[in-house]
């Protein structure tokens, strides 16, 4: 029992021992980087410092050594001769006095407190016997209570020194980043696909996000943009309510139609009844007048009996016929009004039919430049791929972005540059065969599908229309001409590609073209 107490008690030891060196080579490290940024704070204030503050830098990186400890005395000894060739002053503040304020700032409460004024008073009472220990202890409770709240401190005198390029830069960061909401906000406005009839007040909203707007014009943007997006979705709401409101009444036709249905089956069924009681009751009669025949003792008695049954039987007849003809006219009125209300219904159904088109093809489009826009673009591109997979016939994407349209905004407002998107869209769609596909990717970018075409005639096609693009001769609405330009990066599908991989290489192409000089086809 007492081997096992021995050891527990040396592994308690290795690891509190463990502990304090880590607690040491902490504090070192704290005073290695106190003492660094002392040394730069102080450079400059006497020239017979100065060589004594560069070779503690230099100590300094190797860690706490017997070197550094001598660069420390010769840097003490310096500062007595400073102090001694310096006049003393009534106001100046006496080294007790400014260890007891900078002390008095220390606010430790228990033990550590009662720790910290022995050595305050060690210190007072006899500051050149004190040892190396008392000080290290007194480092200790500074910097545990005051590490962690330095940075929210004010760092006035040296400290405000070694800080001051750090306090610039925060504040430059923060004065370059008094109007990025409202660019943040704009390039969203630029990237969104908006309907066609939101294309003039997104523009209008636009136009307010400018390089001459306000800080904060953002705040009233976004809000008119939430009313507008408010506004826009209860007219989708308004028109789902109607569609709803169409198919309910599309069940109830359908519900009459199959209660017609189901009452044409029982008129039939009830036809169906009446012709089989009309035969019974012929053939019912038919027998009355075979047994008349062959009991007849005279045919006066058998004249009459036979006519008697004649007569029954035409009053079957009449009745069946008369309820037929009843069943008819009623079948015939069914028949017109059902008729009446499927015309209704298929006139309802092609206008729904149409305007569903309708509204598919405008989501399908951009509304800026008539192109089909990326969802359209989406479509196309998997119905291609899977034509590429089954006859792997050539396949290509282009990717297009107009250079520095940024500044075509900027400069000339954005009115002119959804002029310039139309232009360029125009050139674009004009050159490619109708099987291929041309579209606004969003953006500034657009996209191109070719296919069955080799990679030199897409770049000969691309280099075209790059030229007819430079050479549009695009005027602003001020009749100044604004020089427009493109890059392109080109893409080819091989084998194990997917269209993400081939879209990856044609932008990355595109960008390469953009850092190459711009105006310019790059192959990736």
């Amino acid at each position: 029992m007492a081997e096992i107490d021995w050891k527990e008690k040396y592994r308690l030891l290795a690891e509190r021992q463990g502990a304090d060196e880590l607690e040491q080579a902490e504090i070192e490290q704290l005073l290695c980087r106190t003492i660094s940024r002392l040394t730069i704070a102080t450079s400059g204030l006497d020239p017979n410092l100065d060589p004594n503050l560069a070779k503690i830098r230099g100590a300094i990186r190797d860690g706490v050594d017997l070197e550094l400890k001598k660069t420390l005395d010769a840097l003490s000894d310096a500062l007595m001769r400073t102090d001694e060739s310096k006049p003393s002053t009534a106001n100046v503040v006496s080294p007790p006095d400014l260890l007891q304020r900078l002390l008095s700032r220390i606010n430790l409460t228990g033990k550590p407190a009662a720790q910290l004024d022995k050595i305050i008073q060690q210190l007072q009472a006899d500051p050149a016997n004190i040892a190396d220990a008392q000080l290290d202890e007194l480092l200790a409770l500074i910097t545990s209570k005051n590490s962690s709240a330095a940075d929210s401190l004010p760092r006035p005198g040296l400290f405000g020194r070694i800080f001051k390029a750090e306090e610039e830069n925060h504040k430059a960061a923060e004065s370059s980043s008094v109007s990025e909401p409202n660019q943040v906000l704009l390039r969203l406005l630029e990237k969104l696909n908006w309907p066609g009839h939101l294309t003039g007040e997104v523009t209008n909203l636009m136009a307010r996000l400018g390089k001459d707007a306000a800080a904060e014009a953002w705040i009233p943007v976004l809000d008119d943009l939430g009313k507008l997006v408010t506004t826009t979705l209860g007219e989708v709401q308004t028109e789902m309510r109607a569609t709803e409101n169409f198919l309910s009444e599309l069940t109830l036709r359908l519900q009459e139609l199959d209660q017609h249905m189901a009452g044409s089956a029982s008129d039939r069924a009830n036809a169906t009844q009446n012709g089989e009681a009309l035969n019974a009751a012929v053939q019912g009669e038919m027998g009355e007048i075979q047994h008349s025949l062959s009991v007849a003792t005279d045919l006066e008695s058998l004249k009459i009996d036979i006519a008697h049954r004649l007569d029954t039987i035409q009053g079957h007849v009449d009745a069946h016929l008369k309820a037929e003809e009843m069943r008819r006219k009623s079948a015939l009125i069914k028949e017109q009004a059902l008729r009446q209300r499927l015309h209704l219904l298929e006139n309802e159904t092609t206008s729904l039919h149409s305007k569903m088109m309708d509204a598919k093809s405008k989501a399908l489009e951009d509304p800026v430049t008539g192109l089909p826009n990326r969802i359209a673009y989406e479509e196309r591109l998997a119905t291609e791929v899977a034509r590429w997979k089954r006859t792997h016939n050539p396949l290509l994407i282009l990717v297009w972005d107009v250079d520095d349209f940024k500044q075509i905004n900027d400069r000339f407002g954005h009115k002119a540059g959804d002029k310039a998107l139309r232009v360029i869209g125009r050139i674009l769609s004009a050159r490619p065969r109708e099987l291929d596909f041309v579209g606004r990717y969003g953006g500034e970018e657009f996209v191109m599908l070719l296919v069955d075409s080799t990679l030199e005639d897409a770049k000969k096609l691309a280099d075209e229309i790059r030229e007819s693009i430079a050479n549009s001769g695009f005027h602003s609405s001020a009749k100044e001409e604004i020089p427009i330009t493109i890059s392109c990066g080109i893409s080819e599908f091989r084998a194990g590609d997917t269209a993400d991989d081939v879209f990856v290489r044609a932008d990355e192409a595109m960008y390469r073209a953009k850092k190459e000089g711009k105006n310019r086809v790059i192959v990736g």
